[in-house]
């Protein structure tokens, strides 16, 4: 026979405390998580893959939030050094420092101009092919840039002007891994002679909501928490339940005493159903306001997880971009350039800087640069370019017979 319940049943008797994991268990399953983020160990990764899948629902929570951890803290930590060697080549490369010493002396002699071809040519078959898509805007873009070099500036081009090309870091650090990253740099700056300055944060990651690197309750990672913990030793706000309907249906207002439906009951029968409804009410919101139990203490998972050190943000690396300024080449060296790209790279049309009727003049220095507003942007491949304000130095045009190739072209193409 089933006993009656009480009328008043006591608040730890209403919920069961699950069993918790033992500490061991949680730092060895974090050993195995370091394992295989860090190391790429194979056998941790079972086992970590393995404990997960045989665990609980009642405890799987204080693990997922563990693996959360390591893998946010690992991929803050490549983040970080790819963007420490990412600026540590890119200071100490100088625009047109990668060239022998000989090509160096003399940078419009003959030699420099074929080392300049010769490391293009093997940049472009390394990294410019079909089966590498993620390379493909890049080099779309520097295409564009110097095919506009050589355009006419009433045509659309750049003329004696310089192109200058914005691009963000990102590109040269995830369009093609590490390797990808450091040539890149090496072949533009280093060998081409790009000029690279005004570093800025870029507009769809300039927000003053900043997130730290290892919250103890990460947003970035909460798709991998089945039921998040409190932090700080202290329990969470719950919503605030409804109470039941009986409770609602039966909560009494004042009314009129001429009212026909309204039942008179005895006085003591009233005062009854009154106070019984009361305590009802009373039990009901209690059960439903009282918080859920935690799986585990928050001091015995707090000094598990990774963090990272005080002030340092959450992938503050990414979200930069650059301008470039295209190199000060003559034209015929830029022709001899272009005819290296492939033909899935140069098939698209080539956009076309607008062509104003008043000639352009070199702006004071105390005007200062252009103002966003007032230039006129296109987009090719990856990032943004427009016409700059350096002027390219005499002898752009090439000789006389570069100069009849290229006014034929204009005449019957």
């Amino acid at each position: 026979m089933t006993p009656p319940p009480s009328s008043r049943p006591s608040k730890h008797s209403r919920s069961v405390t699950p069993s918790r994991p033992m500490r061991s268990e949680l730092e060895e399953f974090a050993e195995h998580c370091r394992a295989w983020y860090y190391q790429q160990d194979d056998d941790a990764g079972r086992r970590m893959t393995q404990t997960l899948a045989t665990l609980p629902p009642s405890q799987r929570a204080p693990f997922a939030r563990l693996q959360a951890s390591v893998r946010s803290a690992y991929h803050a930590s490549v983040n970080a050094r790819r963007d420490a060697e990412f600026k540590a080549h890119l200071s100490a490369t100088k625009p047109g420092g990668s060239l022998m010493p000989h090509s160096r002396a003399d940078p419009n002699g003959p030699l420099a101009k074929k080392e300049r071809y010769d490391r293009l040519d093997r940049f472009i078959r390394t990294w410019c092919t079909m089966g590498m898509p993620g390379t493909k805007p890049f080099f779309q873009g520097l295409w564009a840039v110097m095919r506009l070099q050589v355009v006419p500036q009433e045509l659309g081009g750049a003329g004696s002007y310089r192109v200058e090309w914005e691009i963000d870091d990102a590109v040269f650090k995830e369009a093609g891994g590490k390797e990808f990253m450091l040539e890149a740099i090496d072949v533009l700056k280093g060998v081409l002679a790009f000029e690279e300055s005004s570093l800025s944060r870029s507009p769809s990651t300039n927000s003053s909501v900043q997130y730290t690197a290892f919250t103890s309750l990460s947003p970035i990672h909460s798709r991998s928490q089945s039921q998040p913990l409190p932090s700080g030793g202290t329990t969470p706000t719950r919503p605030q339940k409804s109470p039941p309907i009986s409770s609602r249906t039966q909560t009494k207002r004042p009314r009129a005493p001429s009212d026909p439906f309204m039942d008179a009951p005895p006085p003591g029968l009233s005062a009854s159903y009154s106070s019984a409804n009361t305590g009802l009410s009373t039990s009901s919101s209690s059960a439903a306001d009282e918080p859920v139990t935690p799986l585990t203490p928050n001091a015995e998972l707090d000094d598990l997880l990774v963090r990272a050190p005080p002030g340092q943000e959450f992938c503050e690396a990414d979200g930069y971009v650059r301008t470039w300024t295209a190199p000060d080449l003559s034209n015929p060296e830029f022709l001899s350039l272009l005819s290296l790209f492939p033909s899935f790279v140069v098939r698209n049309p080539l956009p076309r800087f607008p062509v104003t009727s008043v000639s352009r003049r070199v702006p004071d220095i105390e005007e200062g640069e252009p103002m966003e507003s007032d230039r006129k942007d296109i987009k090719v491949g990856t990032g943004t370019m427009w016409l700059g304000t350096k002027r390219r130095a005499d002898g752009w045009q090439g000789g006389w017979w570069t100069r009849f190739k290229l006014w034929l072209a204009r005449v019957f193409c």
